[in-house]
């Protein structure tokens, strides 16, 4: 058994389940420190201040770290007592910034782009949680480096050679479906951010009322800047389709999973699907874009059924026109698949990566 510190800068949302989750299912001991509450912004600029005086001052010998994205991972080693032992150091990449779609106002964030190629190369080990991000990072970040410092692609790309895929753990546990009557319960769970693109969303749903369909909505999820004029449209024109809106607490963000038909997705940013793998889990059939992380969450074979190239639209009108029964027909084999990331199957797997960090410092 190791002593495992996590340094999460936002210890909140998925972030935050991510690190209970392997926590509870963990062989390790796996203790966190987080950022600040006054902002993710704030949070990842005091953030390796915070986390090197934990490291510093912990009382109990450190086996490992794991470092989460966002952070400036490369500060926090620098600011490590130089007469203590560095631990083995994990870079856990949630998200990189060289693959957030540009935002409203066009640009990249090329500062952030920068800390993450920094924490790259400071970290002994990276993982991230999908082949995706794997293989975006891997095309992306080397050439980005090389056209900062020439001849740094080449280290990057070493590095990223030997990335490890580790997915986030879902915690299944009580997720089943409920039976229900009534129209189909079409669910959004998803932050209401310009990445998450929520226009096309309410459009599909909106067009889809006007034509007579019947369904119902829960529209959850925070609603952020780059999203409140999809989220105010979408009240506007259906607020008698919508049964719940707006951030939940976990237990009843929970129910409204098991009680949902249909999961769907219009992003063009997903590096795993957290939200949409806990919705399959509940029986919620899922309604995915054709890109993305999405194909690895369905079963192989399965794409046609639940991955539309085209339009939410398009994929929707079909869908609804169907009986509930048929809406479920694959609904034991979505499922199933899912049921490989629960923390129960995930977790050893990122207890064996610590094991391996220690056996190659021992």
């Amino acid at each position: 058994m190791a002593n495992v510190l996590v340094l999460e800068p936002w210890y909140q949302g998925s972030h935050r389940s991510w690190v209970e989750g392997w926590r509870s299912n963990s062989k390790h001991t796996v203790d966190v420190v987080n950022g600040s509450d006054s902002g993710w912004r704030r949070s990842l600029v005091t953030a390796p201040t915070r986390f090197a005086e934990a490291i510093n001052e912990a009382r109990q010998p450190i086996d490992a770290l794991v470092a989460s994205t966002p952070i400036d991972l490369a500060t926090v080693l620098g600011l490590l007592d130089r007469s203590k032992r560095r631990p083995p150091t994990l870079l856990y990449m949630h998200e990189s910034q060289i693959g957030y779609p540009p935002g409203p106002k066009g640009g990249q964030p090329y500062r952030a782009m920068i800390n993450d190629w920094n924490a790259i190369t400071s970290a002994d080990r990276v993982a991230v949680a999908s082949q995706f991000h794997a293989d975006l990072i891997l095309e992306r970040m080397p050439d980005f480096a090389d056209g900062l410092v020439r001849g740094s692609g080449a280290k990057v790309e070493s590095i990223l050679n030997n990335l490890h895929v580790l997915p986030v753990g879902v915690d299944t546990s009580g997720l089943h479906p409920i039976a229900l009557g009534g129209p189909i319960r079409v669910l959004w769970n998803h932050r209401w951010s310009h990445d998450k693109n929520p226009g096309e969303f309410v459009h599909a749903v909106t067009i889809l009322a006007s034509e007579g369909h019947e369904f119902e909505l829960y529209a959850l999820g925070e609603v952020e800047r780059g999203g409140e004029k999809a989220h105010e449209r979408l009240k506007n024109h259906l607020s008698d389709r919508i049964l719940l809106s707006g951030p939940q607490t976990y237990d009843v963000y929970r129910q409204v999973l098991c009680r949902s038909d249909l999961v769907v997705s219009t992003a063009q940013h997903e590096f795993f699907g957290l939200a949409i793998a806990e919705a399959i889990a509940a029986g919620a059939r899922p309604v995915l874009p054709d890109r993305l992380a999405y194909p690895e969450i369905v079963p192989e074979g399965f794409s046609s059924q639940f991955l539309y190239p085209r339009s939410l639209e398009e994929s929707l009108r079909s869908i609804l026109a169907q009986p509930r029964d048929e809406v479920h027909r694959y609904r034991r084999e979505t499922m199933e698949y899912v049921a490989k990331f629960g923390w129960p199957t995930i977790a050893p797997k990122y207890d064996s990566l610590i094991d391996e960090m220690l056996a190659a410092t021992s």
